[in-house]
């Protein structure tokens, strides 16, 4: 079903690997699983490391997915859903700097819900790492992303007044007004501001993004 399936039954190379998130044979998605990482046995719901594919793309885009899982996709909002609204899991983030410095933030509980509920953000329990929380408990509660639905250019769900977020920022997200943490911003472009503030303030130090998840 996932990449700790893989593992489990002992794929332990990092590479792109086939699951069945949805129960049959008919639904498989190619993912690229992380068998080094805490362990091993992670899914990457979302990879960039070449800047070869826009992420300004129409909310059925996200939810079907998009890319290349050898260099920069997105799962799906529907697999995503999939693979955690029943099982407790944890989400890795992780952003490599130019310099080649790696920073992560490991969140407890992630789970993300159906269509229906716009593919809300859940987010639980402890957050640790080398980012810091930028996602779930913000001082300034307008930015916290958690229990926020997704938005896109063509389907807006945040909570700004004065505009839409995914269409200001050129990428869907989970956004509130508008956020303090956002990966999927146009690649290495000035205008890419805060992929994770304070610690990454432009998208042009940024090397890689990986956000992971794997059944605890």
């Amino acid at each position: 079903m996932d990449c700790k399936d893989l593992h489990e039954n002992g794929k332990t190379v990092s590479d792109v690997y086939t699951i069945y998130p949805f129960g049959n044979m008919d639904d498989s998605v190619s993912v690229y699983c992380d068998m080094d990482t805490m362990g091993g046995g992670w899914t990457a719901i979302q990879k960039r490391v070449a800047g070869s594919v826009g992420f300004q793309r129409k909310w059925i885009k996200y939810k079907e997915g998009f890319g290349d899982p050898n260099e920069d996709t997105w799962i799906g909002n529907d697999v995503i859903h999939q693979l955690t609204k029943e099982k407790k899991t944890s989400l890795y983030i992780s952003i490599t700097l130019q310099n080649d410095t790696t920073l992560y933030e490991l969140y407890e509980q992630f789970s993300v819900a159906s269509e229906t509920d716009n593919y809300r953000l859940f987010l639980a329990g402890k957050a640790t790492g080398t980012l810091g929380d930028r996602m779930m408990n913000i001082p300034y509660t307008a930015y916290t992303l958690n229990k926020m639905s997704f938005s896109t250019f063509d389907r807006d769900n945040d909570n700004k007044q004065d505009g839409k977020c995914a269409n200001r920022h050129k990428g869907g997200w989970w956004f509130n007004d508008c956020y303090y943490a956002f990966l999927n911003g146009p690649w290495s472009f000035r205008n890419w501001t805060d992929p994770w503030s304070p610690k990454v303030t432009s998208g042009t130090q940024v090397k890689k993004t990986m956000m992971m998840v794997k059944r605890v």
